[in-house]
């Protein structure tokens, strides 16, 4: 005989809402998560500065601790992750981080290579007539280049993104139809390379300048021409092509981050409204395909997964849809519980390892990409804003004002247990007893997890308790 439980919650009058139980609930509050957006941005930001940055030099470090047998300073791909990293900080903070971004801007140049046809930026800081030059190293730089022109309003950053934008360019030839190669050996074409190319083009054909329509066509070009070799029928994206026409059909996060990001500038740039909604399309099966329904993560490591990141943030400011928005904050709310090292400050690269050794080193590319990561979610209230907002509005008797908030908060962190209970009440005051039910069971499958089980408890929950009336010898 199926048995019915009752005594789940202890409801209460919304009137017990007040000003003592908002302060409660902020203390009751996971102390890991009780640091906002920005906050987070600053503190990893201000982290890398401290354990990754060599200001005599104006470079960084690739890993901390040092690597003795490594090279003293980090390669592209990552100088690329943190310059976009000061880019966001100077906007938000010019005070604190705009001399930090003029100064790595002047040590980049060191990794700049005048002599190159075009000049361009090596992988490394190996000189003049360096043969290490990659392409999708410097779309990252024309992409930031941009960045910091818009922080800034410093034109030398909008001259040195024309100027980085025309080396990716010049990788462009018609072998397999078009596309940009990786790097100067000319051997294959990547997502990789012609979706940030694609997003830059966009970007400078919203500048006024000679070149806007000269860009625009070239964002044409890449994006019809990645999406004729690269995109599957769910919408996502392989990873490269050499040049015997076999295609690598790897899917990596960032490929279709980016070219949700080209597909979002298009329709602003054109009125493309086919272009958002195949943004919308691809967002929805990346979010299907690559997000853990039990923890918020995305499937890659943190510098594929903040670029996704950003495509579904971009889409969300186009449309609305605030699915994008919880889904990143779902996965940023994961980064900041599991990679990141409480004790110590940083991120780890692998969130699969148990434990970590007191020497293990850190690593500047994951490091710049969860400050990014931070640093995009900035304008945007996190999971306790919002549960303390539902919290007030309800305790002001505003449930119809409480319920998307709540709702907001919950679907934004896969932890957020404060946020369901008082989502719960919500939904039984406002006579939806199916949704509150299922809400219910999702607590208690939560509760398996002892810590969780101890933050629902001092919100009010109680476990289930079986209702046994009826039952044969039950007076």
């Amino acid at each position: 005989m199926r048995l019915l439980l009752k005594g789940r919650f202890c409801p209460a009058p919304a009137a017990a809402l007040g000003g003592v139980l908002l302060a409660a609930l902020a203390a009751l509050l996971p102390a890991s998560a009780r640091a906002d957006y920005r906050q987070k941005a600053e503190e990893q930001t201000d982290y890398i500065q401290t354990h990754f940055y060599d200001a005599a030099s104006r470079k960084y470090h690739d890993t901390y601790p040092l690597d003795p047998k490594a090279l003293p300073w980090a390669f592209m791909w990552a100088n690329g992750v943190q310059w976009r990293v000061l880019a966001a900080a100077a906007q938000g903070d010019p005070a604190k981080y705009r001399s930090l971004l003029d100064a790595f801007g002047q040590g980049i140049q060191d990794y700049w290579d005048p002599q190159g046809k075009p000049p361009g930026f090596n992988a490394y800081c190996s000189g003049p007539g360096g043969t290490d030059k990659y392409y999708d190293d410097n779309a990252w730089m024309a992409l930031g280049f941009l960045e910091a022109y818009n922080a800034t309003r410093d034109t030398q950053y909008l001259q040195r993104a024309r100027a980085t934008q025309a080396f990716v360019l010049s990788g462009w030839d018609e072998k397999l139809g078009g596309g940009v190669y990786w790097s100067l050996k000319h051997e294959g074409k990547n997502t990789c390379v012609s979706a940030p190319a694609a997003v830059a083009a966009l970007r400078l054909a919203r500048r006024v300048g000679a070149d806007q329509a000269e860009q625009q066509a070239w964002a044409g070009r890449l994006i019809g021409w990645t999406n004729s070799h690269f995109q599957d029928t769910d919408g996502l994206y392989w990873d490269s092509e050499n040049l015997d026409g076999k295609i690598e059909k790897t899917k990596w996060t960032y490929n279709t981050g980016l070219m949700i990001q080209a597909d979002v500038l298009l329709s602003q740039t054109r009125g493309d409204r086919p272009a958002l909604h195949e943004a919308e399309r691809v967002a929805d099966a990346a979010i299907s395909t690559w997000q853990d329904r039990a923890t918020g993560a995305f499937t890659n490591g943190a510098n594929f997964n903040h670029l996704l990141c950003e495509g579904l943030i971009r889409l969300y400011e186009a449309d609305h849809r605030i699915s994008y928005l919880n889904a990143v904050r779902r996965h940023a709310a994961f980064s900041y519980r599991s990679l990141r090292d409480a004790a110590n400050g940083g991120y780890w690269s692998d969130w699969n390892h148990g434990t970590h050794k007191p020497d293990e080193r850190k690593f500047l590319l994951e490091n710049a990409s969860d400050a990014r990561l931070f640093w995009l979610l900035t304008p945007y209230p996190d999971v306790d804003a919002l549960t303390l907002q539902g919290v007030r509005a309800a305790g002001r008797g505003k449930d119809a004002a409480a319920e998307p908030l709540l709702r907001q908060a919950a679907d934004s962190d896969t932890q957020a247990v404060e946020a369901r209970y008082r989502l719960w009440r919500v939904l039984q005051r406002e006579r939806k007893p199916a949704e509150a039910r299922a809400l219910g069971q999702e607590m208690d499958a939560l509760a398996g997890d002892a810590v969780l089980r101890t933050r629902l408890e001092a919100v009010g929950w109680k476990p289930p308790v079986p209702d046994v009336r009826g039952l044969k010898g039950t007076p």
